[in-house]
């Protein structure tokens, strides 16, 4: 029986070495081909989760105009970066326009994701560059998006990608991979769905627990 269950651990720790390594080569692999938005509410009040709206329609009314079209992720990552200013000047108008004084901070760098779905594809949790625009005390609800492939920039009201967006996405991720983002919408695909709770489950542990950790100091 000892001998049973030390060969049944080993088993189990290595096909969980597997999925860790399966499931962050794979959410990097995503991560590196796209660029997200995150707005991040003041608080979760009516009046808070309103403006988090307009903040929202105002930065993506900008953002279809002044897009560079046709751009590689890394240009427009180097666009949205240069454009921090002009994003915080455009949500701090807002707030004023809409009767607030409260601060806004615009930043571009790594944070974490939970799992979302942008109509037919779905973006499994993990760290992602994006442009993070904290209203206030950034303590309310989020709203998520993806600023490339220009899905919200596109189309912010269906959120679903147009076909060159996917084109580009498919480019980036390979075959492979964007089957995993995209098949996850077919309940029936049980293969992918599989994959794919992989790396949600694996990638949400780490996010907790580097939540944990980083509360104790």
């Amino acid at each position: 029986m000892a001998y049973f269950l030390s060969a049944a651990t080993k088993f189990l720790l290595v096909v969980l070495v597997i999925c860790m390594i399966y499931s962050g080569s794979t959410q990097k692999q995503i991560a590196d081909s796209v660029v997200r938005l995150h707005i991040v509410a003041n608080s979760d009040s009516p009046q808070d989760q309103a403006l988090k709206l307009k903040v929202r329609d105002a930065i993506l009314e900008h953002m279809q105009v002044k897009y560079p079209n046709g751009a590689t992720r890394e240009e427009a990552a180097n666009y949205l970066k240069n454009s921090l200013p002009e994003i915080k000047q455009i949500a701090s108008n807002v707030l004023l326009e809409n009767g607030s004084h409260e601060a806004v901070n615009a930043r571009y760098g790594v944070f974490p994701f939970p799992t979302k779905e942008y109509g037919n594809v779905a973006l499994p949790a993990g760290m992602y560059e994006a442009v993070r625009v904290e209203l206030g005390s950034a303590e309310g609800k989020n709203w998520w998006c993806v600023m490339f492939p220009p899905l919200c920039v596109a189309d912010a009201n269906t959120l679903k990608m147009d076909e060159n967006a996917q084109n580009e996405l498919k480019q980036g991720l390979g075959a492979g991979n964007y089957g995993l983002v995209t098949d996850i919408t077919d309940k029936s695909n049980v293969p992918v769905k599989v994959k794919f709770r992989i790396v949600e489950l694996v990638e949400s542990t780490r996010i907790k627990l580097a939540q944990m950790i980083s509360n104790l100091f």
